[in-house]
Order: structure tokens, then C-alpha cells, then sequence
């Protein structure tokens, strides 16, 4: 007798539907070796070290891993948050009240 998992692919049906195909993507090219790669380089934005730098600046380093987990690595979004934005992003990260009052008020510019 077969194996069960023999039996289970010379059963199949060679008209089954195949899986859906993807509709092409602005972003991404699909190599024919099966990779996916982007069609342009993705923008410089400093990437997790100008977010590292940012909440320096404002003595909020000891944030950085908790940013770096949740994804929030451009700057230059996170400089273009409004007050209640900043709050949703202190909140995803973790932040005490007090450092997430000063993150909301004044975001990535230090206060003296």
C-alpha cells in the first residue's frame, strides 16, 4: 500500500485552481529565482541611530530598544507627529506618565 501522503498527492485533481496570484506591487519586483527584492532603494532616513540620537537629545535614551521594537526607526516621521500622535507612539513604547508628558509636549526638541 501507498503511504498516506502518496495517496494524498496522486489523488489531487490537476484541475484544481492554483493559489491566487498576487497583483504586481509599486514597491517590490519578484526575481526569477523566487526573491523579492525593492524596484528603488528605500529613503535614507537615518534609520534606528538618528531616532537613537533624537531621544538623546531630549533624555529619552533609555527608550531606543523599546522605539527599535515597535518599529518606529524614520525621524523624519516621528518629527512630523502632532501631540496626539506622540502620545499613541509613547504609549506603544512603553513610556513612563512623566517621560511620555515630555515626549507629547516638546517631541524630539530638547528644552532647557
Amino acid at each position: 500500500p501507498a503511504p498516506p501522503a502518496a495517496a494524498a498527492a496522486s489523488s489531487a485533481s490537476p484541475f484544481a485552481p492554483s493559489a491566487p496570484s498576487l497583483p504586481p506591487s509599486r514597491l517590490f519586483e519578484l526575481l526569477p529565482d523566487g526573491r523579492t527584492v525593492h524596484k528603488e532603494a528605500p529613503p535614507d532616513n537615518g534609520g534606528m541611530a538618528a531616532v537613537a540620537a533624537a531621544l538623546e537629545k531630549v533624555g529619552l535614551e533609555n527608550y531606543v530598544a523599546a522605539f527599535d521594537a515597535e518599529g518606529y526607526d524614520d525621524v523624519e516621521f516621528l518629527g512630523g507627529l502632532d501631540a496626539a500622535e506622540r502620545a499613541g507612539v509613547a504609549k506603544d513604547v512603553g513610556m513612563k506618565q512623566g517621560h511620555l508628558s515630555k515626549f507629547v509636549k516638546h517631541g524630539f526638541e530638547a528644552r532647557s
